[in-house]
């Protein structure tokens, strides 16, 4: 009776363990992609709403929304405002734990990011932005490597490389204009930059949470404040601060849609900067895919956009890939006895001492 409690104890009690942390790995994973593809696919529906559906003024005339900077503008100040709420609510301090350059460099990026997505829309379609967005892993990998030293596999590289190649076969094989313009070169271009300067964002807030002490709502109120600011700043000097606000005030639903836009797009932040500083950029990258995927379901099933069967394949090959990869994630995780964000984040772990 004494041998069958000593056996192998130490051993069960650690096995407990680990499988307590991987269920607690797996739930905040399964919250965090829940909580993004909620937010986001409201995010996105309404984005084309503004874009590229006209509003009607008090005259019946239909005229189209064209300032992204005040789109931008109010989705920051929602969402700084509501991340001073919980932090006041919670008792925590206001003051920045970063120095405010660092902070400023982040909202640039974001800002930039967050202009091209929205012009991108007056000359791509919604699905052909959307599927653009896939293809950031790569640059998302890139700016790692140059900017902290990161380093990834050819498995990795591989991955990244057919996400492009489905993108590309998507482009060149059917309509990608919207119907207002058919300028898509400019368009592709204002998706590049998004990417660009996305990449710089993500990489950029993983670097801050692992270099300083510091919680989501201190990103977010810091973060959307600079931009805000920013955001002020261009309207301003382009002269479109008051006109942007008289077309809000003069066409109906434009205010009940941005001010819907912006709740969505804040607490998807809330939920953007958990993720990346629980599991890293390069997996909320692949998290945003999924509902990406879905997006352009919801997209061509709404606003009726015409997809080849050329085309579907590209986003099959896109969405196949990132599934592939996420099974290869989860071996790895499950191939080491803690799973963590370490196990998620295998690829980007190589230089950890590096990231501050």
């Amino acid at each position: 009776m004494g041998s069958s409690i000593e056996v192998n104890d130490p051993s069960t009690t650690n096995n407990s363990n680990n499988e307590k942390i991987q269920l607690s790995y797996n739930m905040k994973l399964a919250l965090a992609t829940g909580g993004i593809m909620g937010s986001f696919l409201l995010y996105g529906i309404l984005q084309e709403r503004l874009m590229v559906v006209p509003y009607k003024n008090a005259e019946g005339v239909e005229e189209y929304f064209t300032d992204s900077t005040f789109l931008v503008l109010s989705n920051r100040v929602f969402a700084a405002l509501m991340a001073i709420v919980i932090v006041l609510k919670r008792g925590e301090s206001l003051k920045n734990v970063a120095p405010l350059h660092k902070y400023v460099g982040v909202a640039l990026s974001n800002f930039c990011a967050t202009w091209c997505q929205y012009e991108a829309l007056k000359y791509v379609n919604f699905p052909t932005q959307t599927l653009g967005k896939c293809g950031k892993m790569l640059p998302v990998m890139l700016v790692g490597t140059f900017i902290s030293g990161k380093k990834y596999g050819l498995k990795d590289y591989s991955i990244a490389l057919s996400i492009t190649t489905g993108c590309m076969i998507f482009f060149l094989t059917g309509k990608i204009s919207n119907n207002e313009s058919s300028n898509t070169s400019y368009g592709i271009i204002l998706m590049a930059l998004y990417m660009f300067f996305d990449s710089f964002t993500s990489t950029f807030q993983e670097k801050m949470f692992k270099g300083y002490t510091m919680s989501t709502y201190d990103q977010m109120i810091y973060v959307n404040g600079c931009s805000s600011i920013i955001s002020v700043f261009i309207l301003i000097l382009n002269g479109r601060l008051f006109p942007a606000i008289e077309f809000i005030s003069t066409h109906n639903g434009v205010f009940f849609d941005s001010t819907m836009l912006s709740a969505s797009a804040g607490l998807g932040q809330m939920v953007i900067y958990y993720t990346i500083k629980e599991f890293g950029a390069l997996v909320f990258s692949t998290i945003m895919v999924t509902r990406q995927m879905v997006s352009i379901i919801l997209s061509t099933l709404i606003y009726l956009h015409p997809l080849s069967n050329t085309q579907w394949i590209g986003a099959l090959l896109v969405f196949g890939t990132l599934y592939y990869k996420s099974i290869e994630d989860s071996k790895k995780k499950h191939g080491h006895s803690h799973g963590g964000s370490n196990a998620a984040t295998t690829p980007t772990n190589n230089n950890n001492n590096n990231e501050k």
